[in-house]
């Protein structure tokens, strides 16, 4: 079961805190505002250090809507890495049956913080934020940067690459996509501190690779909130409900990272197509469209060139092309896939393998003992 960090929310009548002063402010400045009803009130709790060495803590966010009935004003956002609860990392991956024992860890990690809960209503709590993600175990000759590089050059939109090549993330209103080499994110935060790293709580974990050759393991999030989750479940055919029982789905989770990795390598053909051997790719060219011209097969070839040294949207600025060359142009080179060109960006192609296999990793795939 991959998915990492989940953000339930409870209704006031399934939670009571005993200890108010954890939070900042007060939780009684939520539950009695002194300026009344005239906006939104928070007030967090974030486990303090201490308390990080006795165990992963999640984080709390105590909430009170304005102009909202009493009922349904009140709420108790719960945010938590399910595997960091197991594990006390998120390198090893949840199963299917993993279920309950989350939902006790999590209540116990909840009782020892001072909320009061129920069982059940910890499995029946509305998801508002969900992130499906695979680890993704390469051979050691591979490094995750050159993954990352590979896919800048693809065809994204509101993309950013960070940390040195470490990290691409696509991002819209509702979502957000992140690949980056896990290890070396994990580096930098042991390394500069949390918030130099692109996922936090590393504090809390155990240090797996001490002393140990580390592996290659490059990290797929599809972060998901409450708004983005219904209408791409529809899409892809689920009709769960937004509970926490019903998304801690296997199924779900390898539909949703399969769907939005043909999202992002919907340009990997173009840099499939081998520009080395030229008179392979005018027989390939001449083949898929006997037609045309040969201008019009060197505009083709030069394009290809173009898009494999800048990337598809570099090309695109470089090339000042209009709309009508340029999906022309992507069409045409579409084409080409099928012919018996040969692949340059195999790596990737493994990648996906392993999200339709989706065997979960653990501790003893990516922690080889007397290594060093």
């Amino acid at each position: 079961m991959m998915l990492d960090t989940i953000a339930i929310t409870l209704p006031e009548k399934d939670f009571r805190i005993k200890y108010p002063d954890r939070f900042n402010p007060n939780a009684g400045a939520v539950f009695n505002p002194v300026f009344g009803d005239t906006g939104l009130i928070k007030a967090i709790y974030n486990p303090t250090k201490a308390e990080k060495t006795r165990g992963y803590k999640p984080r709390l966010t105590l909430m009170k809507r304005p102009y909202t009935e009493r009922a349904r004003a009140i709420w108790l956002k719960i945010e938590f890495s399910a595997p960091k609860l197991i594990f006390g990392n998120n390198f090893e991956e949840l199963q299917s049956n993993d279920l309950e024992a989350v939902l006790t860890a999590l209540h116990q990690a909840l009782t020892d913080m001072g909320i009061e809960t129920a069982y059940e209503a910890l499995r029946s709590a509305r998801v508002s934020a969900i992130h499906y993600s695979k680890n993704i175990l390469l051979e050691r000759a591979t490094p995750c940067f050159l993954l990352i590089q590979a896919l800048e050059k693809l065809d994204l939109t509101q993309t950013d690459f960070r940390n040195g090549g470490q990290m691409v993330k696509y991002h819209a209103s509702t979502y957000e996509i992140a690949l980056y080499d896990k290890v070396k994110d994990l580096e930098q935060a042991s390394k500069y501190g949390d918030k130099r790293g692109i996922e936090t709580d590393y504090g809390c974990m155990d240090d797996l690779f001490a002393d140990k050759r580390k592996p290659e393991v490059l990290r797929f999030e599809a972060r998901l909130t409450s708004r983005k989750i219904k209408p791409l479940f529809k899409t892809l055919g689920f009709t769960q409900d937004c509970t926490l029982n019903d998304l801690f789905n296997a199924s779900l989770s390898r539909a949703v990272l399969l769907h939005y990795w043909q999202t992002i390598t919907n340009g990997l053909y173009l840099m499939n197509i081998d520009t080395k051997d030229i008179e392979r790719l005018v027989h390939a060219i001449r083949a898929a469209f006997p037609k045309k011209r040969p201008g019009k097969i060197m505009e083709l070839i030069g394009f290809i060139a173009v898009c494999q040294n800048l990337g598809v949207r570099g090309a695109r600025l470089a090339l000042g092309l209009k709309n009508h060359q340029w999906y022309r142009l992507k069409a045409d080179t579409k084409v080409l896939e099928n012919s018996k060109t040969c692949p340059r960006f195999l790596i990737l192609n493994g990648i996906k393998q392993q999200l339709e296999e989706f065997i979960p990793l653990e501790r003893q795939d990516i922690v080889i003992e007397g290594l060093i």
